[in-house]
């Protein structure tokens, strides 16, 4: 196999703060270790790398760690175009990062092509990808249809004030559109984002390749000296984000404690005081049985899980499914929803409900809870399964694989 040179393109790549940053950090260690050479091009905030990945930063203004997006800003940065359209995009309730990591990457790129054999983006979709695609060999993730997360929020609220705001964050939307039905390679993460991306963006379905993503069997693994709590179920539910169906799952839980009062409820996220997720726990009146955990270390969330009598992972729709398939190596058993790629990821792991369905999912854990046997069955299996078919290294098999053959089409 050739060593490849291979630049990767991430306009947002913090592992703690969602999948996009858990694909970069184990991608590119995946890649490495096949002996190519990666080089990670990210905006803040930055990826938690392997050491032996080269990482060189793409700074933007990085509005979102600011206590005041509008003034915490040094007026000369403002001097800068791609700058001041950043700062007047997002304090006009924009989210202008992918549209300005492509301006400044392709200052920093266009004349540096010849350090690589082949670009890969991580589902910035910029414009700038259509420059880099005539130029080098260029493949892109995208993870799922962002358009699926606009649909969810919309849903979730009545208020016209609101929508419009929503609708005018996702603005950057009409350029993923436009830049994405003109690639001519797409990894997808699952059967069920290639179709949504196909029917969202319009994207030809050929041009699309579905490889499954892997999980970090070094960090998330069985620990049996992590004692098991009886009635604690652990979710992984970003709070005030409806995709997440966190709602369902806490309707749920408050009829399941009438029959367990001794269950309890442990999200890993968290959610802001007087938040819509707050409210509704008072009102449920689960508020002392509800725990929140927040800026988690890998080890303290595979501690978590660990400690877990059943994981419930309520989401309504999941491109992938990080959550699931992590719960899973830890072998703990795992009820979750129909959502997207969730069926995919679990196949015949573990119990699965609709999405949106606060019934549904009291049923099945009030069904799992007492039933060891079962419980002990999808714990195996769902183990058994991340160990034989989610490695990130097949991940990487197949990624150069793609690199390959777009390398061979610029070469003819």
């Amino acid at each position: 196999m050739k060593k490849l040179r291979i630049a990767f393109l991430s306009y947002r790549s913090n592992p703690y703060s969602g999948g996009q940053g858990i694909y970069v950090k184990y991608v590119t260690k995946a890649l490495l270790e096949l002996g190519h050479e990666v080089t990670v091009f990210s905006g803040p905030p930055y990826p938690d790398l392997d050491v032996r990945v080269k990482l060189e930063k793409v700074p933007s203004l990085d509005l979102y760690s600011k206590k005041n997006k509008f003034t915490d800003i040094k007026i000369t940065e403002l001097f800068n175009l791609v700058n001041f359209f950043e700062w007047l995009s997002i304090n006009s309730g924009g989210f202008a990062e992918p549209y300005t990591f492509g301006k400044r990457i392709k200052k920093i790129l266009k004349n540096r092509l010849n350090e690589f054999d082949v670009i890969h983006d991580n589902q910035s979709l910029c414009y700038e990808l259509l420059f880099f695609q005539k130029k080098i060999p260029l493949v892109t993730t995208i993870h799922h249809p962002i358009s699926k997360d606009l649909k969810f929020q919309l849903k979730s609220t009545k208020s016209i004030f609101l929508k419009f705001l929503m609708v005018r964050w996702h603005s950057f939307l009409r350029m993923q559109i436009k830049v994405a039905k003109k690639l001519k390679s797409v990894i997808v993460v699952s059967e069920s984002s290639k179709q949504d991306i196909h029917d969202d963006f319009g994207l030809e379905k050929k041009v699309m390749k579905v490889i499954l993503n892997g999980i970090d069997t070094e960090a998330f693994y069985p620990d049996e000296k992590i004692k098991k709590i009886p009635f604690r179920i652990v979710t992984s539910a970003s709070a005030d984000v409806p995709l997440k169906g966190l709602d369902y799952l806490l309707e749920a839980f408050s009829q399941v404690i009438k029959t367990y009062p001794e269950a309890s409820l442990h999200v890993i996220g968290s959610s802001k005081k007087g938040s819509h997720t707050k409210r509704k726990i008072k009102n449920l009146n689960i508020k002392d049985k509800v725990h929140f955990y927040k800026d988690l270390s890998f080890k303290e969330v595979r501690d978590l899980y660990c400690s877990a009598d059943i994981v419930v992972i309520p989401s309504l729709y999941e491109g992938f499914g990080f959550a699931i398939g992590e719960a899973m190596a830890c072998k703990v058993p795992v009820i979750t929803t129909t959502g997207g790629a969730i069926p995919e990821v679990i196949e015949d792991c573990g119990i699965m409900v609709p999405p949106a369905n606060s019934e549904a999912l009291e049923k099945a854990i009030l069904e799992l809870i007492p039933d060891e046997k079962l419980k002990n069955s999808l714990s195996e299996r769902g183990f058994r399964r991340i160990i034989e078919h989610l490695q990130w290294k097949k991940v990487a098999d197949l990624m150069t694989e793609s690199y390959q053959k777009e390398i061979n089409k610029m070469l003819s």
